[in-house]
């Protein structure tokens, strides 16, 4: 392992202390842009949508990847620690 630590191991050793709710996706790590923030709330994991479907793209057609990720991921609620997705697609 490298001396510097991936996106979602700084964010994990983060959110140990300040949120130990909060959820990764499983098999999108490439796809994490950091934390997000709200008013009087437990900072959260936050994905980028483009770089999600992306990373379905590699094991199936781009409209399917897009199919899955709306039907699968961004409707997904799993409690308070469910991760922010920002729509980075524009």
């Amino acid at each position: 392992m490298t001396t510097e630590m991936n996106e979602r191991a700084c964010i994990e050793e983060h959110l140990i202390d300040a949120n130990p709710e909060a959820i990764f996706f499983d098999g999108l790590d490439d796809a994490i842009i950091g934390m997000a923030y709200r008013y009087n709330d437990d900072p959260l994991v936050a994905y980028s949508q483009k770089r999600i479907i992306e990373i379905l793209s590699r094991d199936m057609e781009f409209e399917d990847a897009v199919e899955y990720f709306d039907f699968n991921i961004a409707c997904l609620w799993a409690g308070e620690g469910t991760p922010v997705i920002v729509d980075d697609s524009m």
